[in-house]
This record gives structure tokens, C-alpha cells and sequence, in this order.
């Protein structure tokens, strides 16, 4: 009876020992990274975390669903002039510009309305003809440089020599503003990642 009570209790403790192990690997939320503190797994330990801790305390970004940042993604137009408006505070009159049909497609993009509309009262960003200005679209490495160079050195295109895009590729390489972002193709579309590291070296 002994032996079977003793086998029984090694067996329990190995079973919690396995629950304990599984519960300390289990994946973490970051939903709310800001109110706990914590940012996103797939940052943390890379050349990335500096940065995107800096947009997460400031507000800037949101988390996806599985709670990561994944810096090898895309970003779109919208969240672009988002991002700018909220890390360079911005957004304090954005209640005069909100309502505004500056563009005709931002349908769908409510959320982006007033970042959108503020953005190009300030000159900080352009449509892309036809009184649109495709918020969904994916903001090329060009176009998301523009966009900091316009906010944060009053910047306008009559100010630089050239044509777009390679007036402000060549501001922008003069002063190395994309730091240790290497952009081989200006026409690609901008990752995560990378917007990150170029919006902390500039800010």
C-alpha cells in the first residue's frame, strides 16, 4: 500500500512539474503593452527594441492580435501620418481638421480621418492626385522619408532641387537621416522595422 501511495505521489509531482514548465513558456498578451510595461516579443532583444519601445510609450503603434510588432510587415499611408502626428505631438488640433474632406477615399479609414487631415494642413503629406490620398496603400521607403523630412525640417517641394522622388532621396542621403537602414530601392514599400529605427534616429 506504501509503495503505491509513494508512486502515486511521484506522479502528481511530476505532473505539476510539467504544468508549471508549460505555464512559464505559455505565449504573453501585449495588447496593452503600454499599462504593463511591456513590449512586443519579437523586439525584445533585437536591434529594434530602442526604437519601437519608444513608439509604444508614446502611444504611437498599436499591437496586432498575436500581440508581436512584426517589423518585416508593411505600413500603410494612414498609419504613417498617424505615427508622425502622435511622436512629434501634433495632434492638438486636430478637432479643426477632422471634419474636413481633404480626400474623397477615406471611407472605411475613420480612424484616420482627422491624423489624415491634419497631417496635410501641415504640409506633411500630399494625395496622390485626384483628391485622394489611398490611406490603405503601402507607404514606400521615398514617401514615409518625405513625410519626416516635411514635419520635422519644415521642408517644403519648391525647397529642394529636383524632381520627386530624387529630391528628397538625395536631402535625405546627404544627412544620412536613414542612420543604419540601408534603402536600396526608395520605390519599395517601407517594412515596420525600419520605419522604427529611422523615426528614432530622427526624433
Amino acid at each position: 500500500m506504501k509503495k503505491i501511495i509513494s508512486m502515486a505521489l511521484v506522479v502528481l509531482l511530476v505532473m505539476a512539474g510539467s504544468v508549471c514548465a508549460f505555464a512559464g513558456t505559455s505565449p504573453i498578451g501585449y495588447n496593452d503593452w503600454d499599462s504593463k510595461h511591456t513590449y512586443p516579443l519579437d523586439t525584445v532583444n533585437t536591434k529594434y527594441h530602442t526604437a519601437v519601445k519608444m513608439l509604444v510609450d508614446k502611444k504611437a503603434i498599436e499591437g496586432y492580435e498575436d500581440g508581436l510588432f512584426h517589423p518585416e510587415r508593411s505600413i500603410s499611408r494612414a498609419e504613417m501620418a498617424k505615427i508622425l502626428l502622435i511622436i512629434t505631438n501634433n495632434t492638438g488640433n486636430m478637432a479643426l481638421y477632422e471634419k474636413n474632406n481633404t480626400f474623397s477615399d477615406l471611407g472605411g479609414h475613420s480612424w484616420a480621418k482627422g491624423y489624415i487631415n491634419t497631417a496635410a494642413a501641415l504640409g506633411i503629406i500630399n494625395g496622390v492626385g485626384n483628391g485622394k490620398f489611398n490611406p490603405g496603400g503601402e507607404v514606400t521607403y521615398a514617401e514615409a522619408m518625405a513625410m519626416i523630412v516635411r514635419l520635422l525640417d519644415q521642408v517644403k517641394d519648391s525647397d529642394l532641387p529636383g524632381t520627386w522622388p530624387n529630391n528628397y532621396i538625395n536631402y535625405v542621403k546627404t544627412g544620412n537621416r536613414t542612420g543604419t537602414v540601408q534603402v536600396s530601392d526608395w520605390n519599395a514599400f517601407a517594412q515596420r522595422g525600419d520605419i522604427a529605427l529611422i523615426l528614432d534616429r530622427n526624433i
